[in-house]
């Protein structure tokens, strides 16, 4: 693969991992609170759920992004960062009905930590990585919060038509 065709990739990565959140009800994250529907644990739970969920995902970005050449241990970051993605959906998803809008948030921002990591990953596999300042980050967010603006607008800004309850 060229480098002309894989920065389409990260676009086209950047955009479904900016538009998800927003446009189903799977729990790609875990919150440090308990959402509605979930059953009722103790808050150390939910705090201790969700800061092991977020150092997996940063312990993904960081195999994937910093590893770039040495293929197992890229692997096992890709691996990482899907279970860590994964797990979430199959034990919150099935409770709760409706994602609250501070859970879409928190994914977004875990999406832009797997996207950043997987363009350090693309970036280093073609060349030397370049320094990055407080700048790029910046302008990276503010690009990454665009792309997830149109999912924003179709989720909570729009109006759809209610569907009638199933008697």
């Amino acid at each position: 693969m060229y480098p002309s065709e894989s920065i389409w990739i990260f676009i086209v990565l950047a955009f479904v991992f900016a538009m998800v959140p927003f446009l189903t009800e799977r729990a790609f994250v875990f919150t440090p609170w308990q959402q509605a529907g979930e059953v009722e644990k103790p808050f150390w739970f939910y705090l201790l759920r969700a800061f092991v969920s977020y150092a997996a995902i940063a312990a993904g970005c960081w195999l994937l992004a910093t590893q770039a050449g040495n293929l197992p241990y890229m692997l096992a970051g890709v691996l990482l960062l899907g279970l860590t993605v994964y797990t979430p959906g199959t034990m919150v998803s099935p409770s709760v009905p409706v994602k609250h809008i501070s859970t879409r948030l928190l994914e977004v921002l875990a999406g832009y930590f797997v996207v950043g990591a997987v363009g350090c990953a693309i970036e280093a596999n073609y060349a030397n990585p370049s320094q990055k300042n407080w700048e790029f980050y910046a302008i990276a967010a503010c690009l990454y919060v665009v792309l997830a603006y149109p999912g924003f607008v179709w989720r909570h800004l729009m109006k759809h038509p209610r569907r009638p309850k199933a008697a």
